[in-house]
């Protein structure tokens, strides 16, 4: 049983409702009051206004998001027992939906080994790169439970190295600094290489986006890759050539890589030739992304595939309207640049777009570039990156998958 001294959170009258739902958030504007000393980031039993225990949260004193749910039984005990029961559920998900978590269909394989709120812990994330985990904490519960976290992944991968990838700002919001470094093994000499499908890729686990790559798009790569057979694809934020590379290992006829990232292009080359790609076939344009859509419009260029897949465009809601505007600018592009019966994919990742708010940008792009245009698939995110159906700000990769008439 949970210890009574235990510190306690009471929400405000009415205000448990989402939690009871099993939404894994409480607001500070809910918070009514704190009983007992929290420390930051510690465990704190949550009750709702008349008394009734509702589960054990992580409590952060410096973020809009005071509570984050660790578990939703009120006695349940939070220490490495804890975190290594969640990532022994963790790992058998992935093997119930056909995934290769160990690596032991695959050495080199990657994959997402732990998903934040959708793997019953928030604020953790946990990529399998090969023989690396790459973890990323960026709530104050989180870093409370840094020690525990990283011995159960120990336990249960005791011959990988753990790189921690801290790095995020979300880190700041919790009152955090942000954090980099080896927690076990010896750091790898430069990027390393990984298997997906028919491709390999370099990946950098030390400095590269996110934890090194978008392992979120692998199902998505695997969709065009189908589509790319002797076609010509435009890959445009490219990064490191993901989507293209995977086009050009199914057999496109040109690919052509558009990032303003020097370094990430240089990158993409690499993992082109460790595919066994022709240069030619493999080329790239460092830039503004907007820029050169345009440009490649007033050439009367056209391709059979475009891949529209940018960065995080809106970080927080107040930034919406101005992220709109510009997936309005880069789909009008694609569109006008994408031929009769070809396919245009337009991706983004920001949790505060919706996936209705996204197609109606969709539609107006498609009215603005005068093209009648099919809704081919809705696209999203793979097995390896779950989402909750009480929790749908996790839910924050969507795609269309469209196609010009």
């Amino acid at each position: 049983m949970t210890d009574i001294t235990q510190p306690a959170a009471i929400l405000a009258l009415g205000r448990e409702k989402s939690a009871r739902r099993g939404h894994p958030w409480v607001f500070s504007g809910a918070l009514a009051r704190l009983e007992g000393s929290p420390e930051p980031g510690g465990p704190i039993v949550v009750r709702s206004a008349d008394g009734h225990r509702i589960g054990v949260a992580a409590y952060s004193p410096s973020s809009q998001i005071s509570l984050r749910f660790w578990s939703f039984d009120p006695d349940e005990v939070i220490d490495t027992a804890f975190f290594l029961a969640r990532l022994d559920r963790a790992i058998a998900w992935r093997e119930a939906q056909g995934l290769d978590p160990m690596g032991q269909r695959d050495a080199d394989s990657a994959l997402r080994l732990l998903h934040a709120e959708a793997d019953g812990l928030p604020g953790v994330t946990c990529d399998r790169y090969g023989r690396y985990l790459v973890i990323q904490l960026s709530s104050a519960g989180a870093e409370w439970a840094r020690a525990m976290i990283l011995e159960a992944l120990r336990t249960r991968f005791p011959d990988h190295a753990v790189l921690e990838r801290s790095d995020v700002d979300s880190r700041v919001k919790e009152g955090l600094p942000q954090r980099t470094g080896m927690l076990a093994g010896e750091a790898p000499a430069g990027p390393i290489t990984i298997r997906e499908g028919d491709c390999r890729f370099l990946v950098d686990i030390l400095a590269g986006h996110k934890t090194g790559f978008y392992l979120d798009q692998a199902p998505n790569r695997a969709r065009l890759a189908a589509l790319s057979k002797g076609k010509r694809v435009l890959n445009v934020f490219s990064y490191t050539g993901g989507f293209g590379i995977a086009a050009g290992v199914a057999g496109a006829a040109d690919v052509l890589h558009v990032d303003s990232s020097g370094p990430a292009l240089a990158l993409m080359a690499d993992s082109a030739a460790l595919n066994g790609l022709d240069p030619a076939r493999a080329r790239a344009l460092e830039g503004n992304a907007f820029e050169i859509l345009r440009k490649l419009r007033d050439k009367a260029e056209s391709f059979d595939l475009i891949v529209l897949d940018p960065p995080k465009l809106a970080a927080n809601a107040s930034q919406v309207a101005k992220a709109s505007r510009a997936y309005k600018d880069m789909m009008l592009w694609g569109l006008k640049l994408c031929r009769a019966g070809g396919h245009v994919a337009a991706f983004s990742c920001s949790g505060n777009v919706d996936a209705a708010l996204f197609r109606r940008i969709a539609a107006d792009a498609a009215a603005d570039a005068g093209r009648e245009v099919r809704v081919v698939d809705q696209l999203g995110s793979g097995r390896d990156h779950p989402s909750l159906l009480a929790f749908p700000e996790g839910d924050y990769l969507k795609g269309l998958l469209l196609s010009p008439m």
